[in-house]
């Protein structure tokens, strides 16, 4: 709305705020362009710039491209993998299967030798534990260090002081010997591939929680052929206290395992299974389409997708019947 003088006020408003000296014209310019570097900075950090390695993977990519040398190649008897295929995730190293050490930049060879060591009585109480071990390249384990779901170092356990849980001599005995006649009479170990929810839970050191998980995993395996399988429960994969524990109150019974039928089964029954995936079951079902049907349960072998360690995991479960 113009006023009496036939001006619009808004516009009047523009020409007072422009009307500047030349110094104030300049020192809002260069106002100005800062501000765009600015918005233009923002915009590269959020949106445009690729991502930087953490501190840790940056420093443990140093230290394996040391190891290399100027040759680029791993020094004898190590083998490592290019970058870009590694794939990094919390993990507890205590019963990994072979298929995550090799996606942790691990050979198929390598990760037999841990799981030799672990079936040795082996295990992994500390980062610096799996650091030890011969066929760990130094870089890597610098690498996987900030992902290893295990303590820095082992902790002392601490003694009661006398006026944290300390009882008298008599009141002591008594109760040690108590322990000592629960350790007499040992409960009787309980079948794992036959118990239901309740058997479990009554056993020392499974809730209710545990006993859905481990049920839920050995209704998708088929059942357990190795008391070590617990450590392939989700909700005990960094329990390996819990696993021990329980290991020594179980039995198994492979005769109660569900097997698959390769001959007859469809890619989803055969995908399901926690140590395949839809891309071999394919595959397979591809290979029995045109070669026939498998003659033993080992001639999955022929289908180029089926590694030696899916093979090794897998064919307890499955059945040319």
């Amino acid at each position: 709305m113009a006023n009496r003088h036939g001006r619009h006020p808004w516009k009047e408003a523009w020409k007072d705020l422009l009307d500047m000296r030349r110094g104030d014209r300049r020192a809002f310019s260069i106002l100005l362009g800062l501000c765009l570097l600015a918005a233009a900075w923002v915009t590269w950090e959020q949106w445009i710039r690729p991502p930087r390695l953490a501190p840790q993977e940056a420093q443990a990519l140093e230290v394996v491209w040391r190891s290399l040398g100027d040759t680029g190649r791993a020094p004898a008897g190590r083998a490592v993998q290019g970058w870009e295929d590694i794939q990094l995730f919390p993990f507890n190293p205590n019963g990994l299967p072979v298929d995550q050490w090799v996606l942790l930049g691990l050979s198929d060879r390598q990760a037999e030798a841990i799981h030799k060591y672990e079936a040795r009585g082996g295990r992994f109480r500390t980062k610096d534990d799996l650091g030890r071990m011969r066929v760990v390249d130094p870089g890597l384990f610098a690498l996987w260090k900030p992902y290893i779901q295990l303590p820095e170092r082992a902790e002392a356990a601490s003694r009661p002081s006398r006026g944290q849980g300390w009882q008298p001599r008599d009141t002591a005995r008594a109760v040690n010997g108590e322990r000592r006649e629960r350790r007499a009479s040992p409960q009787a170990l309980v079948e794992l591939n036959a118990a239901d929810s309740a058997t479990l839970v009554a056993i020392r050191g499974i809730g209710p929680a545990f006993a859905r998980g481990i049920i839920r995993y050995r209704d998708r395996l088929g059942g357990f052929i190795s008391l070590d399988q617990l450590a392939e429960v989700p909700i005990l994969r960094d329990k390996p206290d819990a696993v021990e524990q329980l290991k020594q109150q179980l039995t198994l019974d492979p005769g109660a395992v569900r097997q698959i039928p390769i001959n007859t089964c469809a890619v989803e029954e055969l995908a399901r299974h926690p140590y395949m995936n839809w891309k071999v079951a394919k595959a397979l079902v591809a290979y029995r389409g045109q070669h026939g049907p498998f003659r033993a349960a080992e001639d999955i072998a022929g289908c180029l997708l089926v590694t030696d360690t899916i093979r090794a995991r897998i064919l307890p479960y499955i059945t040319v019947e």
